[in-house]
């Protein structure tokens, strides 16, 4: 697929066909989403991903807001594959203590303006959307409103770092439609969010 034609065909996907996703195909999306640009090389992005159906059961028990719960047809109709993708400060704060970085004062994580641990893992979760459309399926990132900790926990991710959201990947239901903001919105104008050669 074209590469443009990869970006235009992206969108949320939140209703899925329960066909189980190959492992090979998820571990090309992934392949290419650690791929994405990351500070110095630091590399920290790690991605917790789940693939069986009692792990992603136990994924929905534990974020399920007892306030706003998710009904038995999102459950029954919800991603095969459901990945973490986990913002690492420690490799950034090493990296940047070493003697090629060091004169830029980052060796503590308030010394940074601007969180290129989070933005980093923002932008591998952006390459595995684009990489599921690429190779077929459906895509969807959310966030965990309730329950985190405990997600984590039983996980087993180390303390102190966390995930920039939820990606959900599988193939799209043949019921599936779109929903959302995108389909009550319009899309802004080009020259509305274009400033070229100044505001």
């Amino acid at each position: 697929m074209e590469f443009e034609q990869t970006v235009r065909r992206r969108r949320m996907v939140r209703r899925f066909d329960q066909r189980p996703v190959p492992t090979e195909i998820v571990d090309r999306v992934l392949d290419l989403a650690r791929r994405s640009p990351t500070a110095g090389f630091s590399q920290g992005v790690d991605f917790l991903v789940l693939d069986a159906p009692d792990q992603i059961a136990t994924f929905w028990r534990l974020t399920a807001n007892p306030e706003f719960p998710p009904d038995d047809d999102e459950i029954a109709h919800g991603p095969t594959v459901v990945i973490l993708p986990i913002a690492d400060h420690r490799p950034y704060l090493a990296r940047y203590s070493e003697p090629d970085k060091a004169d830029f004062g980052l060796q503590d994580a308030d010394a940074w303006p601007v969180k290129f641990w989070e933005v980093d893992a923002s932008m591998a979760a952006m390459t595995a959307l684009l990489a599921a459309v690429d190779a077929g399926l459906g895509g969807w990132l959310f966030g965990v409103s309730h329950g985190e900790a405990d997600l984590l926990s039983h996980f087993g991710v180390p303390d102190g770092i966390r995930p920039i959201g939820v990606i959900g990947l599988g193939y799209r239901a043949d019921d599936e439609q779109q929903i959302g903001s995108a389909t009550t919105r319009r899309r802004r104008p080009f020259d509305d969010q274009i400033h070229r050669n100044g505001w």
